[in-house]
């Protein structure tokens, strides 16, 4: 069995955002979207305007934005890191980080994988859901520059302060 990683909480979170496991890589280095070619924090560095030089740098990102970073599935057997390959997967408590954070408006899930899982798990959870495509490598099937602008378009709707 595969163990993911715990959730990077900020504060007062209003978004959280869900990917479905991390990728062999990424367990390897203990880090969330570890892969270079994965485009996450690329993304994420460009929406913010701010240069992510290292893994303390990409959480404080987290930290500072009001987000949370985590994965549905808690545990998995899977072979190589496609999610194509999961089994017996168990997810989350996205239940109760839900119930702990009450400010928490939007899901954003990374990719059709966590958002089926989301969707058969927490679909009850008051929650605005945004599925959008995956930051993986694997998925060539949009134009890097179109999935930017799905995903900055997310956080704009995801992060926009109440009253403006």
């Amino acid at each position: 069995m595969l163990k993911g990683f715990p959730p990077i909480i900020a504060e007062h979170p209003i978004a959280m955002i869900l990917g479905s496991m991390p990728s062999g890589t990424s367990l390897e280095k203990q880090e969330y979207y570890g892969f270079k070619h994965n485009r996450f924090w690329k993304f994420l560095s460009r929406y913010f305007h701010e240069e992510l030089y290292d893994y303390e740098d990409k959480k404080k990102l987290i930290l500072a934005h009001r987000l949370i970073l985590w994965d549905v599935i808690g545990s998995c057997e899977r072979e190589g890191s496609l999610d194509s390959h999961i089994r017996c997967e168990e997810v989350n408590d996205i239940r109760g980080l839900v119930r702990k954070y009450p400010d928490l408006r939007y899901v954003i899930c990374n990719g059709k994988k966590a958002y089926d899982l989301y969707q058969r798990h927490f679909f009850d959870l008051p929650l605005i859901c945004l599925s959008l495509p995956s930051t993986s490598n694997a998925n060539r099937t949009i134009k890097e520059e179109d999935l930017y602008k799905k995903w900055e378009a997310a956080l704009r709707q995801a992060l926009v302060k109440e009253g403006e």
